[in-house]
């Protein structure tokens, strides 16, 4: 058959490729147009095409994922995705009222003038006699009173029941929940400020709003507690949460007053807009 034709020529084929010295021909090698010397002498550019298609990948993918906004906005497939201005102002000192007009008042009625009586010299009264005046031995004298200072009594006036924290408003601490508007020489600032959350239901269904939250700043400048005092509007209470979660979140530096560190209200609006 064809393939014992091919078997009983194959010796005759190997010692035409043979050299004198043992190896094979590589002149007739050269010639063949197929199979693992093709491949050897085509990887040189199998290599430098692979180089350049990886090159080219690489830089497409960096141009797009550092400019994805951008082509996201071209194309018009934001999906609405917005962002949430927050504005944070704090409010550092009271507001004075006018003072109140005056009422007229009928003027009080005189009073009976009374006649002068003459001038009694006082009686000068002369010291009774005590007798003689014993000298007390130093084991007897009772022992030194000392008076509490003011820091003591401070301080025993803050355990007693119905003392409370500072009120809202920009103030220190006093007695009751209460704002109790007393302005400290320094207000508390943004040491680490965490940026408020959008609520997911008010994003989509496109609500905005502005929240007031008055937060107590320890003498350390951290939240204590926080308590809404306005929303604008009234009635859109969706960002509370969010707000108060910023805020005490955030951390601030303390308030000053008479150059010590002190526990103070501070009332800062957080807005959330949609563009």
């Amino acid at each position: 058959m064809n393939l014992e034709k091919i078997h009983k020529g194959a010796p005759d084929k190997v010692k035409r490729w043979m050299s004198g010295s043992g190896y094979l021909d590589t002149d007739r090698l050269r010639g063949i147009g197929y199979g693992n010397l093709v491949l050897r002498r085509q990887s040189h550019l199998y290599l430098a095409h692979g180089v350049v298609t990886a090159a080219v990948l690489l830089g497409m993918f960096w141009v797009v994922s550092g400019n994805w906004d951008r082509f996201i906005g071209v194309l018009g497939l934001d999906d609405g995705r917005q962002s949430a201005e927050i504005e944070y102002v704090a409010i550092t000192h009271a507001v004075q009222l006018p003072p109140p007009p005056l009422i007229d008042k009928p003027l009080p009625p005189k009073a009976p003038e009374v006649p002068a009586q003459p001038v009694i010299p006082p009686k000068v009264e002369t010291p009774p006699n005590v007798g003689k005046v014993k000298q007390v031995k130093k084991e007897e004298a009772p022992p030194q009173q000392t008076l509490a200072t003011q820091e003591e009594i401070r301080e025993v006036v803050q355990k007693q029941p119905g003392v409370g924290e500072a009120g809202s408003g920009g103030s220190v601490g006093g007695i009751g929940d209460g704002p109790v508007f007393v302005p400290v020489e320094k207000m508390p600032t943004f040491r680490r400020q965490v940026k408020p959350r959008y609520p997911e239901y008010a994003r989509r269904a496109g609500i905005e709003g502005r929240v007031f939250v008055s937060v107590l700043i320890s003498e350390r400048g951290k939240p204590i507690k926080a308590q809404i005092m306005k929303r604008e509007p009234e009635d859109r209470t969706v960002f509370d949460e969010a707000a108060i979660d910023a805020v005490m979140k955030s951390r601030y530096t303390p308030g000053i007053q008479n150059g010590r560190p002190v526990k103070v209200w501070l009332t800062l609006p957080i807005r959330f807009t949609l563009r």
